[in-house]
């Protein structure tokens, strides 16, 4: 008997996504393991934060990268200087107790990452096939610098970044405030609330908080609208957007809390 009849037949090569493993390394990132790379970096909730400043970076690139479903466990309003949240996630003001709560926070989020996940699984379409299509066998999830592995995300979450750190920083005149309130509509996917400017000009401390020095108080006038009025917008842009480039199996490339 040829002992070649009971050889099983060659399978056909499994269908990958490893778009999939890039989301999941970004949410991994988010949660326990920080990311240096990133610019501005993203420290680890479970670390905690130094900064007010840290803490706003970390909600945006949580905001990308769980599809805006981090608001469904830690509302902006929950990150407010007075909300009894933000003490256990600033190092200079958290206790005995801010660990666990950071901890739970983290296994909390653990379902709206996987929500997140589940909902990019339709999306995530790249396949490996034979050898004359496209393959992505090169992707390294440590590497893709693209969240998710979409050129979209990685597009809306450098816009939302640097359009944080230009309300952080403040601005100059009028204009410059008013060019910066018309950029929100591209960082948020559209989803720009309607009279922010109107709104903005009608409240005289928080215009002279905008357009003044960088001190201790106009920087927690400036957080406080980032986390009220910015982050909400952020989050609904991060659910509404349907980045569908796919990659192309390449890799791209303490002390004061107000301090940058």
């Amino acid at each position: 008997m040829n002992s070649g009849q009971w050889e099983q037949p060659e399978p056909e090569r499994s269908t990958t996504r490893p778009a999939l493993d890039v989301l999941d390394r970004d949410q991994d990132r988010l949660l326990y393991d920080g990311d240096t790379s990133r610019t501005p970096e993203i420290r680890a909730l479970g670390d905690g934060f130094e900064t007010y400043w840290m803490v706003l970076s970390w909600y945006q690139a949580a905001g990308v990268r769980t599809l805006g479903h981090v608001g469904a466990v830690l509302e902006p309003a929950d990150i407010m200087p007075e909300s009894g949240i933000i003490e256990h996630l600033l190092l200079p003001l958290s206790g005995p107790d801010s660990a666990y709560v950071r901890r739970r926070l983290v296994e909390r989020l653990d379902d709206a990452c996987d929500l997140a996940y589940r909902e990019f699984r339709e999306r995530a379409n790249e396949r490996v096939g034979n050898d004359t299509e496209q393959t992505y066998e090169k992707v390294d999830p440590e590497e893709e610098r693209n969240p998710l592995m979409r050129p979209a995300f990685r597009q809306l979450d450098q816009g939302q970044a640097g359009a944080l750190e230009a309300l952080w920083s403040g601005f100059d005149d009028r204009e410059q405030l008013g060019r910066w309130v018309r950029s929100l509509a591209a960082v948020s996917n559209g989803e720009k609330q309607a009279g922010l400017l109107d709104g903005i000009v009608a409240s005289r401390p928080l215009l002279e908080a905008l357009l003044g020095e960088n001190s201790a108080e106009n920087r927690l006038a400036r957080y406080r609208f980032a986390a009220a009025a910015v982050l909400p917008m952020f989050l609904r842009g991060a659910r509404t957007l349907n980045g569908g480039e796919e990659s192309k199996g390449e890799t791209t490339g303490g002390g004061d809390a107000f301090s940058s």
